[in-house]
């Protein structure tokens, strides 16, 4: 894996974000690391979710509030989404598995990281589990695959739900840190039964948390306008990022 880093010009203030590239076999990934102001090396990544307009941005407003408190993190667009190479197309689960991996090697080495995911970024973050040892998960509408859908292309008819054999559940049976779930009671694309699978299969983690909302599934696009709702769901991402480090 290479890193290209758009390099702040000189004389200019170090920016309180950086957007980078790293190679992941043929496709370039386009990446943005948020800051926190006390030079604190990146814990925190995350997945975003499938679909076509999924980018590395709708998260921001959480990953902001996570540097004002000093966490710094990373966000990046698998291959065929955003400003990286590739078309959706030719994506695959496995294929995204290793853009994951990767994209968790951008983090410090200071301290286990922590993953956050959304729909079938929450899968990929789960399926982490057993290679990048997080100390906490923080999952969004997190989907679940079965195991026959690592290398079908997206779109071939598998769907999401809580299937005994997934990947992700197995990956979950090996964690030991801190989880915390974010769920739509109007979710229309991951039925509600999968965040039974994921706390069914958590059984060694240290602490287990789920928030409702009364949302559907793209809950970052109804979140950032919520007073109420997105104070809450801050106050408890970054009690899990802070408190998980023990």
């Amino acid at each position: 894996m290479s890193v290209i880093e758009e390099p702040a010009q000189a004389g200019q203030a170090v920016p309180a974000t950086v957007d980078t590239f790293f190679d992941v076999g043929d496709h370039r990934l386009a990446a943005t690391t948020v800051r926190a102001a006390n030079g604190a090396a990146p814990d925190v990544v995350h997945l975003h979710g499938l679909g076509p307009t999924a980018t590395r941005h709708a998260i921001r407003y959480l990953l902001d509030d996570l540097a004002a408190h000093g966490h710094s993190s990373v966000t990046f667009e698998f291959s065929g989404n955003g400003d990286s190479t590739g078309v959706m197309t030719e994506a695959t689960l496995r294929r995204r598995t290793e853009e994951s991996l990767a994209a968790a090697g951008l983090l410090g080495d200071e301290r286990r990281p922590v993953l956050i995911g959304t729909s079938m970024g929450a899968h990929l973050a789960a399926c982490g589990v057993p290679r990048l040892k997080p100390r906490a998960l923080v999952l969004f509408c997190p989907a679940a695959y079965p195991a026959d859908a690592a290398d079908r292309a997206f779109g071939e008819g598998t769907r999401p739900g809580n299937h005994a054999d997934s990947p992700a559940f197995a990956g979950l049976g090996e964690f030991d840190g801190d989880l915390l779930i974010i769920g739509a009671r109007e979710d229309q694309v991951v039925p509600a039964d999968t965040i039974d699978g994921y706390l069914e299969h958590a059984t060694k983690a240290r602490s287990r948390r789920v928030i409702w909302l009364d949302c559907d599934h793209f809950i970052h696009r109804w979140l950032p306008d919520q007073e109420a709702a997105r104070t809450e769901v801050l106050d408890a991402v970054r009690g899990i990022v802070t408190d998980s480090i023990r």
